[in-house]
């Protein structure tokens, strides 16, 4: 599994037993036994997100001395899609001047709203509804003053929108069951209308306004893929010279030594004749 913007390949390092049609994956339980998990072997899911902030300014500070309310965010690149089913919770870990700054959701939609001053790195977990599945983690830069757009109510408010994509190779059979689902939120008012709180759910851009960034997303990791198969294909001529070098110098040396041992020997067999 993996987050294709960072270019940071989370793989699953596990345990695996190769069967006729799966893996599989060891995962300790807590009572210290061990449960094997089916893999479904040659299949890949990718899943794509949409995550990043809101803000909006305060007309003055507050009481602590904050300036704006901000939420933070992860939500579907496809807005009908639940991502609950595949997703069991989320942990946001937040700049350690807030109290209790790892905060845990737990249901969608998977957001978390606080007040403050200042911008930082936010640290992103995801968890997912198959323990066997290892989290992964992201951050995200929280904005508070750019980039700024006007609602249509004339408010004004900071909104930050990234597109990445969760690539799941060889997921468990539940896993892979999950992923596949994909129940409609259409009638679900966290998705529709013209509220402020829909707005500032994040749906300011469709999945066409990011087909741009998706595509050079890939365009990006196909470059970086040619690139690590040429790199490999380099090592494997360097070693194959190398080999072939070792192998001329093995029988240089063979040869010396037979060359030393016939000279050798001669010197005795004169020895003996004289």
């Amino acid at each position: 599994m993996r987050f294709c913007r960072s270019l940071l390949y989370r793989k699953n390092f596990r345990l695996r037993k190769q069967t006729k049609n799966f893996w599989m994956a060891s995962t300790s339980t807590n009572s210290g036994g061990v449960v094997y998990t089916e893999r479904v072997r040659n299949k890949r899911v990718i899943k794509p997100l949409i995550y990043g902030n809101y803000a909006v300014i305060f007309p003055q500070k507050n009481s602590k001395g904050h300036t704006h309310k901000w939420t933070i965010f992860i939500r579907p690149y496809d807005r009908d899609e639940d991502l609950s089913i595949y997703i069991r919770k989320v942990q946001f870990r937040l700049h350690e001047s807030y109290p209790n700054n790892v905060r845990i959701v737990e249901k969608a939609p998977f957001e978390l709203s606080e007040t403050g001053w200042g911008e930082f790195d936010i640290q992103i977990k995801l968890y997912f509804t198959d323990v066997n599945e290892k989290p992964v983690t992201m951050f995200h830069y929280l904005r508070l003053h750019q980039p700024l757009i006007e609602l249509k109510n004339g408010q004004k408010m900071v909104l930050k929108e990234l597109y990445d994509e969760i690539i799941f190779n060889e997921p468990t059979e539940p896993m892979y069951r999950a992923l596949m689902k994909h129940p409609s939120h259409k009638k679900d008012s966290r998705y529709t209308g013209d509220t402020f709180s829909a707005q500032s759910y994040g749906y300011f851009r469709t999945p066409k306004d990011f087909e741009i960034e998706r595509q050079e997303l890939r365009n990006k990791l196909e470059a970086e893929h040619r690139q690590i198969i040429a790199e490999i294909e380099d090592m494997k001529r360097t070693l194959k010279d190398g080999c072939e070098l070792l192998e001329r110098y093995r029988k240089m040396l063979n040869e010396s030594e037979e060359k030393g041992g016939d000279a050798v020997k001669k010197e005795q067999t004169e020895k003996e004749n004289s």
